[in-house]
């Protein structure tokens, strides 16, 4: 299978090269910030990058998430980092989540493969939208939520955050901040234990892809399964640069402004979901 026999001329691949580093800084950037993964960034770049080199139609959108998520192991554990650092991260919080949220990322990894992708959208826009309506109306905004969930439901929620993260390639933040803010984290510590719980989903969920996608024919150049390992190592640098540079920021910010900003994103990732639905 000839995937670059038509790879543009030198000036586009210059300004693809391009678009894949602003993409992984970008990436990088609201990781730290945000205690996101970045996918809601990487996902659109690479499956647009995949397309200009005329990969299979069906291998496009299930490269470009199984890419990401093996970005998001790199991005993720230098946000975690930085964030620990500053004490921002609640490591009994990822004793307690952990196994679940590593168990329900592979199964969702797994089930990649097999899920329709329209009810998957439909119910990622509805979670967003709502948690975005809470965060940004709560009187307390960014405060640790008073009315703390059981410790049973955060184990069953995080179960779901790891599954339906690994299906769309993104590093779980979406959902596990406001998941933590309700739980009774402000939402400085929320962001931070985000992205470490980024790395619980991602790992298990980027090796999910790429044993999911070892046996296909004709895989593209480079190809590690669903994972593409030049584009892989092409956007990991600039976004760990990006990283760092997020969580600073988002200690500056203090909580209420960081979680205007939170909801602000929450309100855009949702709303292009329910756009992408509609249309």
């Amino acid at each position: 299978m000839e995937a670059f026999s038509d790879m543009g001329s030198a000036s586009e691949l210059w300004f693809l090269t391009a678009v894949l580093l602003s993409a992984g800084f970008v990436s990088g950037l609201i990781a730290g910030l945000l205690g996101v993964g970045g996918g809601i960034v990487l996902v659109p770049v690479l499956f647009q990058t995949f397309v200009f080199f005329g990969f299979p139609e069906p291998l496009q959108i299930h490269m470009a998430v199984g890419t990401s998520l093996a970005i998001i192991c790199f991005t993720a554990s230098q946000s975690t980092r930085s964030h620990y650092k500053k004490g921002a991260v609640d490591v009994g919080v990822l004793k307690s989540w952990g196994g679940f949220v590593a168990v329900g990322a592979l199964a969702g990894a797994i089930a990649a493969r097999f899920v329709t992708p329209a009810g998957l959208k439909i119910i990622f826009a509805t979670l967003v939208l709502t948690m975005a309506f809470r965060m940004a109306f709560s009187k307390t905004a960014g405060e640790a939520s008073r009315n703390s969930i059981s410790q049973g439901l955060q184990k069953a929620l995080s179960s779901l955050i790891g599954f339906f993260s690994a299906l769309m390639g993104i590093g779980g933040g979406t959902l596990s901040v406001p998941l933590l803010n309700a739980s009774g984290h402000d939402v400085h510590r929320a962001v931070g234990t985000s992205a470490a719980i980024g790395v619980l989903i991602a790992v298990p969920a980027a090796l999910g892809f790429v044993i999911g996608g070892w046996s296909l024919p004709d895989l593209p150049p480079f190809a590690f399964g669903y994972v593409n390992a030049l584009a892989f190592a092409m956007m990991i640098p600039a976004s760990t640069l990006g990283a760092p540079l997020g969580v600073r920021l988002a200690h500056r910010m203090s909580k209420k402004t960081l979680n205007i900003v939170f909801a602000s994103f929450l309100f855009i990732s949702g709303g292009r979901m329910l756009l992408a639905i509609l249309f």
